[in-house]
């Protein structure tokens, strides 16, 4: 089979491996549709290589099968990306994205024409669901609608969304359809015009324009009902909190491993406000992101660009390059 390796130095390669076997309930599934993450691009752009790759948002097809409990070949899935062991406090309460023994039973990483992972992460994916679309209900439509339900965002909120990579158009189109009213911002005007096209209310870029002083115009003076941060970046995240309104909510999604100073006081204590940090999402939400499709989300429009695998060289620099949104890899064809 063909797979994808991360050679670093923002460079990749298309390596042959042996197809994978199944065994117990590791079953083999063939990926129909892999999606590039923005959190692949570290290990992109780092000096040293990885063994595989880091693929995490895919579909496909149960391809063989040893001794499964609840697939068969030829189910239609999709992979859910964090592994879990069942038996821990979170997740016996259903929270397998909190897992306190993660264990990683995939290989070689969805850049591949062949996954070999345990059943359980496998969710079904309806036959009336393209296999595009599919590869983007995990990471892609999950991380944020994991969020957007935990602010409890609706018709009547004014939501300020900081970056409009990937995951902040996602929540861009997943609050439009909420009917709530979406201010979306970002310094890449190619992602602001795509913020727009899927129905964003406002779109500032903070290079050139005051995004308080427009947040202050647009509601009064109040500030935003609801921000999310989906940048990672102490800019996007200070705007985030300083946008909110008192008693407002915010969530954080973008990670930001260096972080940001603020000033409690001012910002969280004496506007009461809720803050979460939020992180992929429930297997129990995932029946709801199959009904919001169902209902016309258009979440094909995330898809900008396709590319067979043996142009996953391509495929990651245009993805890095900003001037995309959900980029596929194709293993075959």
């Amino acid at each position: 089979m063909l797979t994808v390796q991360i050679l670093g130095n923002e460079k990749v390669a298309v390596r042959e491996l042996p197809d994978p076997e199944p065994e117990g309930s590791l079953v083999v599934v063939k990926i129909m549709a892999s999606a590039i993450c923005g959190s692949e691009l570290g290990a992109y752009r780092r000096p040293n290589s990885m063994e595989h790759n880091s693929g995490h948002e895919a579909s496909g097809i149960v391809w063989k099968t040893d001794n499964p409990k609840y697939l068969k070949e030829g189910d239609r899935v999709v992979l859910f990306a964090q592994s879990h062991c069942g038996r821990c406090e979170h997740c016996r309460a259903g929270y397998w994205i909190l897992c306190q023994n993660p264990s990683p039973r995939r290989y070689p990483g969805n850049h591949s024409q062949y996954v070999l992972l345990d059943e359980e992460l496998c969710l079904p994916l309806p036959d009336d669901i393209s296999f595009e679309v599919g590869a983007l209900l995990g990471d892609g439509i999950g991380t944020p609608y994991h969020a957007i339900r935990r602010l409890g965002i609706n018709a009547l909120d004014t939501v300020l969304i900081c970056g409009q990579g990937p995951i902040g158009l996602s929540a861009t189109l997943i609050c439009r359809f909420l009917n709530a009213q979406v201010i979306a911002v970002d310094i890449n005007d190619y992602r602001l015009e795509l913020a727009k096209s899927i129905g964003a209310d406002y779109a500032f870029n903070p290079q050139r324009e005051d995004v308080l002083e427009a947040v202050k115009e647009i509601t009064d003076g109040l500030g935003v009902d609801k921000a999310i941060d989906c940048t990672g970046k102490a800019e996007g995240e200070l705007l985030a909190l300083n946008a909110v309104k008192r008693r407002g909510k915010m969530a954080f999604i973008g990670e930001n491993s260096i972080g940001v100073t603020i000033n409690p006081s001012a910002q969280l204590i004496r506007k009461d406000l809720d803050v979460i940090g939020s992180w992929y999402f429930n297997a129990s939400e995932y029946e709801d992101m199959i009904k919001i499709v169902r209902r016309g989300v258009p979440i094909e429009r995330l898809i900008t660009h396709q590319f067979p695998i043996t142009e996953a060289q391509k495929a990651f620099e245009t993805f890095a390059s900003g001037k995309a949104a959900k980029v596929l890899i194709k293993p075959w064809g």
